[in-house]
């Protein structure tokens, strides 16, 4: 629960330094797309775990406080020498565009997960909190960065997002 406080804390912050700058642009319109393909890793629960993250947003409202509401779904990869985490979701994310090139996000998926590299196969359902940012190179191409909780897939992410 700490965790999660202190994501939304952080993402409050943000918004509302973001908000004072008054550089907030339009960035994002409604019906735009983004695939995010993500590596990271996880440094909780005693032992460093490597994955990745692919995700893929649909923004559905694109006008809600200078910043946009997104629906999509991710699949996330996780291992280490004592376990393999196959995991899918549904996700939320509300982002909040600073500039025309820079935007930050906060999310949230509810899924399902299988652990299938200890000794017994695990499953169930799993909650994934997360704080983000998007740097654009170009129309198409963004830098991605989130940090969050996700109890089956890596906490510590970074890497590319096509927008079409």
């Amino acid at each position: 629960m700490k965790k999660i406080i202190a994501i939304l804390a952080v993402a409050i912050i943000g918004m509302s330094m973001a908000v004072k700058a008054n550089a907030i642009e339009d960035q994002w319109s409604k019906g735009t797309m983004v695939a995010s393909v993500l590596g990271g890793i996880d440094p909780f629960y005693g032992h460093l775990a490597f994955g990745g993250i692919g995700a893929f947003d649909y923004v559905l409202v694109d006008s809600w406080w200078k910043g946009h509401f997104t629906i999509g779904g991710q699949v996330g990869f996780e291992a280490n020498k004592y376990w393999k985490t196959l995991s899918a979701a549904p996700r939320v994310t509300y982002g909040l565009n600073i500039t025309e090139k820079f935007e930050v996000h906060v999310g949230f998926a509810a899924g399902y997960y299988h652990d299938f590299g200890s000794y017994y196969s695990y499953r169930g359902f799993y909650s994934n909190e997360f704080v983000g940012m998007h740097f654009s190179f170009s129309d198409s191409m963004a830098f991605t960065a989130q940090v969050g909780y996700a109890a089956y897939s890596p906490t510590v992410t970074a890497g590319v997002s096509f927008r079409f």
